[in-house]
This record gives C-alpha cells, sequence and structure tokens, in this order.
C-alpha cells in the first residue's frame, strides 16, 4: 500500500500554474538583465507571486 498525496486529483492543474511562475521568473530575470522598467518588473513579480499563492492556497483544499 503507497501513501498518496492529497493533490492528486488537482496535480495536472498545480503543475502547470508551477511551470507558469517558473516562466514568469525567468522572464523577470530577463528583463532585470535587460535593465527594462521597474514597474514592469514589479507588474511580472507580482503576476508570479499571485500564481504561488493561488497553488498554496489551493492545497489545503486538496487536504480536507
Amino acid at each position: 500500500m503507497t501513501a498518496q498525496t492529497g493533490y492528486q486529483d488537482h496535480k495536472t492543474d498545480r503543475l502547470a500554474r508551477l511551470r507558469r511562475v517558473e516562466s514568469q521568473v525567468r522572464g523577470v530575470t530577463r528583463m532585470a538583465a535587460e535593465d527594462r522598467q521597474y514597474i514592469d518588473v514589479l507588474t511580472q513579480i507580482n503576476a508570479a507571486t499571485h500564481t504561488v499563492q493561488e497553488v498554496a492556497l489551493g492545497l489545503p483544499d486538496d487536504h480536507t
């Protein structure tokens, strides 16, 4: 008998969101290297933060 994590039902969605964050963070890194305007960098950081928060807040729901 193997243990199953509570997020198995939404694993595909969670992974897609995390891949989106990964891409956003790479974009932020590229923007910073290109000396883009700070408001554009902050906007992308905010988007990545929001996506991470969505994933984090969804995990407890999967365990109830």
